[in-house]
């Protein structure tokens, strides 16, 4: 189902999909707790416009972003220090043993999940880590655009792989596992809410019929007439760490 998804389309639709705070601190973490040197490299695999890789830089280490959309790539390059390679997760472009940190934020559900693994350990140095941050059952059958779009709870249990899944996947391949959740709750004004809808920001909305994207919003404006008015919705992430 991810190959249907247009990444062209996508990345017009994440110019309304700007990264929190809380977004923000997660490449932070994740490079200080897996004790990055500095000079490492840190790959941020479907990357895309590259605002988490650009903290890496900040901090000091090489930061790559590696993604098929040139849309993404453009936008990324934008970004000084920003290191930007055309590429997917299932074949990484680097030699193995050179990574000291492999980075997906929500992006191991696109293409072969399990091929994803296997090269993020591949290409790690030995004392790198893998961070992933993905969605699992419990977030797809509260979440907010459930709330609006029921088949997207459907459409992302195909997509997305089980945490469960995840781990073993790194623990058959050697990896030492560790795993959280987060919450994140996000705020926006109504009216940019729908924008964001309707421009695409999250790549399960490309796969929804036209009958029910529309039936969805005009629900949402039927409860929300005021565009001005704040929305609050949660995001619950599941977190899997390993160490090589």
């Amino acid at each position: 189902m991810a190959d249907r998804v247009d990444l062209e389309a996508l990345a017009d639709g994440y110019e309304h999909r700007p990264a929190s705070e809380a977004a923000l601190r997660r490449p932070r973490r994740a490079a200080a707790e897996a004790d990055l040197r500095r000079g490492d490299w840190a790959v941020d695999v479907g990357g895309g416009t590259g605002v988490h890789a650009a903290e890496w830089v900040r901090c000091g280490y090489q930061a790559v972003v590696v993604d098929p959309s040139r849309g993404m790539l453009r936008r990324a390059a934008t970004r000084r220090g920003v290191i930007i390679v055309a590429g997917r997760a299932q074949a990484l472009p680097f030699a193995s043993e050179t990574v000291g940190l492999v980075y997906f934020h929500l992006s191991i559900h696109y293409g072969d999940w399990e091929v994803a693994v296997d090269e993020a350990l591949r290409v790690l140095r030995p004392g790198g880590e893998c961070w992933v941050w993905t969605l699992g059952a419990e977030h797809r059958r509260d979440s907010f655009l459930t709330r609006w779009f029921p088949s997207v709870a459907f459409i992302d249990a195909a997509r997305f792989p089980a945490p469960d899944a995840l781990a073993e996947r790194f623990a058959a391949g050697g990896g030492n596992v560790t795993r959280e959740r987060e919450i994140e709750v996000r705020e926006r004004p109504a009216g940019e809410w729908i924008e964001a809808v309707e421009s695409g920001f999250v790549s399960t909305l490309q796969l929804l019929t036209p009958e029910e994207l529309r039936a969805g919003v005009e629900e949402f404006e039927a409860i929300h007439p005021d565009r001005s008015t704040i929305v609050r919705y949660r995001l619950l992430f599941d977190v899997l760490r390993t160490r090589k």
